[in-house]
C-alpha cells in the first residue's frame, strides 16, 4: 500500500505540475474531452487509479476488520482484484490508440 502512496504521489506531481498533456487539456476542457488522446490522460487514466487506490485501501479495511478469517480473505481478495483490473485498465499499453511503449531507450 506505501508504493501505491509513493506512485500516487509521484502521479499528481507530473499531473499537476509537469506534464505537458494535461496542462493542454486543463487549459482547454472542452476540447480535451473531445480528443481522445488527451481526454485518457486527463480523465480515464486518473480515474482508473483513483477507483484503484480506493479499492486498495477498502482491501485494507477488510484486512482490519473483526470478521472471521475467510471473509476478510474474501473481502482483501474481491478489492485487490477490482484494483489490479482498474490499474491494467488505465495503462496506456503499446498497441492502443494512446498506448505508450514499455521500455524507451
Amino acid at each position: 500500500m506505501l508504493a501505491l502512496d509513493l506512485q500516487a504521489l509521484l502521479g499528481l506531481l507530473l499531473y499537476f505540475g509537469l506534464s505537458p498533456f494535461t496542462r493542454e487539456a486543463i487549459s482547454n476542457v472542452g476540447m480535451a474531452l473531445r480528443e481522445p488522446g488527451l481526454r485518457f490522460w486527463s480523465v480515464t487514466h486518473v480515474a482508473m487509479m483513483i477507483i484503484a487506490l480506493v479499492a486498495v485501501r477498502a482491501g485494507r479495511v477488510f484486512a482490519m476488520g473483526d470478521q472471521t478469517s475467510r471473509a476478510r480473505r474474501n473481502g482483501r481478495y474481491i478489492c485487490f482484484g477490482i484494483a489490479v483490473l482498474a490499474m491494467v485498465a488505465g495503462v496506456p499499453w503499446p498497441g492502443l490508440a494512446n498506448g505508450r511503449p514499455l521500455f524507451r531507450f
